[in-house]
């Protein structure tokens, strides 16, 4: 839904407003599993599957931890803060067209997928690599 409803513009002018660069964010689908996946989609139904695992979300990285935001339907919410203390595993893995970051935050398990191709996610690649070598803005 982020894609039908966000631009560009919006995003960036959303990140700069509240964090005064572009450097250290990535746009994100979320990410499930193969277990929790295939739960959601058996138990629950597919139409609920297909929206839970396309919601789109600007994720930007600070000293302070990972602030993230869900855009699927609008930009004009507010960033939630995952402090860096409370993050208890954090795990990435790239492939060819996309990374998957893993990460537990107080004991919940959380992924994202981030897409390097795509009208909204053109820049995920070069501020991956930016993130990955000033060590995710960790302290």
């Amino acid at each position: 839904m982020g894609l039908l409803f966000n631009d560009n513009n919006e995003i960036n002018e959303k990140i700069k407003n509240e964090f005064g660069n572009l450097d250290n964010h990535l746009i994100a689908f979320k990410h499930n599993g193969i277990k929790k996946g295939l739960a959601k989609l058996l138990i629950i139904g597919g139409v609920y599957y297909t929206f839970d695992s396309n919601r789109t979300f600007i994720l930007y990285f600070s000293n302070k931890g990972i602030h993230e935001e869900e855009i699927s339907n609008s930009v004009k919410g507010d960033f939630l803060l995952m402090p860096w203390n409370e993050i208890s595993s954090f795990d990435i893995k790239v492939k060819n067209n996309k990374a998957i970051i893993e990460l537990v935050h107080i004991g919940k398990r959380i992924g994202y997928e981030i897409p390097f191709n795509g009208r909204i996610f053109r820049t995920n690649k070069a501020n991956l690599k930016k993130l990955e070598e000033k060590d995710w803005n960790k302290i």
